[in-house]
C-alpha cells in the first residue's frame, strides 16, 4: 500500500525550468507550453540547446552546425523577451550527447521541458528517442509536449499505480491542478490477473477485485483531498491496460502525470515494449515524475 504522507509539496518560491531548444516545431511547442505555464507564477527559464558531437558534414569540423543551434537559441531568447519580459531567463549552448547533457541539466532543475514530434510507432522524435530516455533518467520531472500542442483548459490527470511511483506523481499533479485552478482526476486502471483466471477457472471474483481496487483508489484520492482541501478531486476507476486507459482520458485533459521507477520503466506505463508508443499518442503534454528517492541512472547509449 502506498503511503502518501509526503505528498504535500513544499512551496517553491521560484522554479528553475529548463527548456530544450533545437529550432524545430517540437521545441517551439515546448517553449509555448513553458511560457503558458509561467503566466502568473515566478520561474527562471533556462533555454538550452545541445550541439551534438559527430553530426558535422563529412570533412568539416564538429562545431560546423553550432551557428544553427545558436540562431535557434537566440530566436527563442528574443521570443521570451518579447512575450514574457518579466521572466528571468538564461541561455546555454552545450556540447555533447543530447541525452547526457540534458540529464546533467536536470540535476539542478525543478522541471525539464522537451517537445516531441512522435505521434506513432513509425514517426520520429526530437533527437530520436530522446524524450523517452530523459523520462527514464532525469533527476527532475520531465514534461513531454507534442509538436501539435495548443493551449486549452482541461482536467489534470494523475495516472495512479499502487506502488512507490504514486507519491511523486500525485503530489506533482495536485500542485499543477491547484496552480491552474483545475479539477484533478486520479485515474486507476485495473485488470484481472492471469493467475487468478487460471486458479478460479470460469468463476472470477470480478466484483471483489473491482471493490478492492476502488478502495485503493479512494484512499489515495482521500489523501489528496486532505492535503488540498479546496481542490476538486475525482476518482476514475477503469478496467483495462493502464496505457490504453490513460490514452482514453487524455483527449479532454490539459496534462497527464505518471510516475517512473527509472531504468526504463515509467510507472509500468511508459517505455514498455508497446506502451511507450501508445502513450506517445496522447493528445496533451505528459509529465513524468521520478521517484523521490531514486538515484539518477546513467543514460545508456
Amino acid at each position: 500500500m502506498v503511503r502518501l504522507s509526503r505528498m504535500k509539496r513544499s512551496p517553491v518560491m521560484v522554479e528553475r525550468v529548463v527548456v530544450a531548444i533545437d529550432g524545430g516545431p517540437a521545441s517551439t511547442a515546448a517553449l509555448d507550453w513553458a511560457l503558458e505555464r509561467a503566466k502568473g507564477q515566478p520561474v527562471n527559464l533556462e533555454l538550452t540547446t545541445v550541439v551534438e558531437l559527430g553530426w558535422a558534414p563529412a570533412g568539416r569540423p564538429d562545431d560546423d552546425f553550432r551557428p544553427v543551434y545558436e540562431r535557434a537559441l537566440a530566436d527563442a531568447t528574443r521570443r521570451v523577451e518579447h512575450e514574457a519580459p518579466n521572466v528571468k531567463k538564461t541561455s546555454y549552448v552545450r556540447r555533447g550527447v543530447p541525452a547526457d547533457e540534458l540529464v546533467r541539466a536536470s540535476e539542478s532543475a525543478d522541471l525539464l521541458v522537451i517537445g516531441t514530434n512522435k505521434t506513432g510507432v513509425l514517426a520520429g522524435a526530437v533527437y530520436g528517442t530522446l524524450p523517452l530516455r530523459l523520462a527514464a533518467h532525469s533527476s527532475c520531472p520531465v514534461v513531454v509536449v507534442p509538436a501539435t500542442w495548443k493551449p486549452k483548459a482541461g482536467s489534470i490527470v494523475a495516472g495512479f499505480a499502487d506502488d512507490a511511483t504514486a507519491v511523486g506523481a500525485l503530489a506533482f499533479a495536485a500542485g499543477e491542478a491547484v496552480r491552474r485552478g483545475r479539477v484533478l482526476d486520479v485515474v486507476h486502471a485495473w485488470s484481472i490477473p492471469a493467475t487468478i483466471a487460471v486458479e478460479y477457472g470460469a468463476v472470477i471474483p470480478f466484483a471483489e477485485l473491482r471493490e478492492a481496487h476502488s478502495a485503493i483508489l479512494a484512499e489515495a484520492a482521500g489523501r489528496v483531498r486532505a492535503a488540498h482541501p479546496g481542490l476538486e478531486v475525482r476518482d476514475v476507476l477503469e478496467q483495462g491496460p493502464a496505457a490504453m486507459v490513460l490514452v482514453g482520458v487524455s483527449g479532454e485533459a490539459e496534462l497527464v502525470v505518471v510516475g517512473t521507477h527509472g531504468r526504463g520503466a515509467v510507472g509500468s506505463l511508459f517505455l514498455g515494449s508497446v506502451s511507450h508508443d501508445v502513450l506517445l499518442n496522447l493528445k496533451c503534454p505528459v509529465a513524468v515524475i521520478p521517484r523521490p528517492d531514486r538515484v539518477p541512472d546513467p543514460v545508456e547509449p
